[in-house]
């Protein structure tokens, strides 16, 4: 039972009481790598001060990244990982639980496909996030945690689960594989402007829009399996585990929902193209763009 919880891509709180009274092996981490767009007037990291899972560490998506990019969530290289994973305290043989604040697609999912890319072998998504947490009746606190520095080492990060602007194009131009958007239907439409400036509105050619707020509940949980594979279908995507997959979105972020949602379904040759609109939508990009 105990290996079975270890190996899931999305644990619910009742699935860790077990594990955490059961596993005597490994210590649980809880990770809140919440992620706030930049015209909310959110800080994921005061809100983490105010209110967290007890016990738990605030992973910084918007400081864990390249920061020789000038796109937003670049991913880091392996020797700033290493670093930021060690001043965090995080051992490899921890078990890793990311969580949002509100549910699991903004931040969680993409500390999961980092964290899970570097070679961490036991890492996963606390299903609902923080709220289903307390809905379970477990202990949250604005007391924050304290842990010693370690020493973490990484693999160098998976290939087969990023893809370049480059790749992309051609995927596009050859519709080599589907290329899925994770933006709300306005974004891609283009109807609505990008949250960020210097943005064009719409999508790239011939991908395919599946928002990733239709991959959960009302209560911010992932929706079983068969309606996630339903989801897919009625977008003319009939999943086979041996086609290749890029999901895509506003900066890197929402795009690790469609990997994890497609993870769940057995689907695991899924690249995220980490520069995503933030670098193919940009005014001074050559990239085209549909409406």
């Amino acid at each position: 039972m105990i290996e079975n919880l270890e190996t899931k891509a999305i644990i619910s709180p009742q699935e860790i009481s077990i594990l955490m009274k059961d596993n005597t092996k490994s210590r649980v981490i809880f990770l809140d790598s919440s992620f706030y767009l930049p015209n909310s007037g959110k800080d994921a990291a005061e809100i983490y001060k105010k209110c967290h899972i007890k016990d738990s560490l605030f992973f910084d998506i918007k400081n864990i990244k390249d920061h020789q990019s000038t796109l937003p969530h670049m991913l880091p290289s392996k020797e700033v990982f290493e670093q930021e994973m060690s001043n965090i305290g995080i051992k490899n043989d921890d078990i890793i639980i990311t969580y949002g604040q509100n549910g699991i697609i903004m931040g969680p999912c993409r500390a999961w496909w980092m964290i899970k890319g570097f070679g961490h072998k036991k890492v996963m998504v606390l299903d609902g996030g923080l709220e289903n947490w307390k809905r379970a009746g477990l202990p949250v606190t604005d007391t924050q945690t304290v842990i010693a520095p370690s020493h973490y080492k990484a693999n160098d990060f998976n290939q087969n689960s990023i893809v370049s602007i480059h790749d992309v194009i051609e995927a596009s131009n050859k519709q080599i594989c589907p290329i899925i958007d994770a933006r709300p239907a306005d974004r891609f439409s283009g109807e609505t402007a990008e949250p960020r400036e210097g943005m064009r509105s719409g999508h790239i050619p011939n991908s395919i829009n599946l928002p990733c707020s239709q991959l959960v509940d009302e209560n911010g949980c992932i929706k079983p399996e068969s309606d996630l594979e339903i989801l897919f279908k009625e977008k003319g995507l009939a999943l086979q585990k041996a086609q290749n997959y890029v999901t895509t979105c506003g900066s890197g972020v929402t795009a690790c929902a469609l990997a994890l949602a497609l993870n769940l379904l057995g689907i695991n040759n899924v690249a995220v193209y980490d520069g995503s609109w933030s670098e193919w939508g940009r005014s001074d990009s050559p990239t085209i763009v549909v409406k």
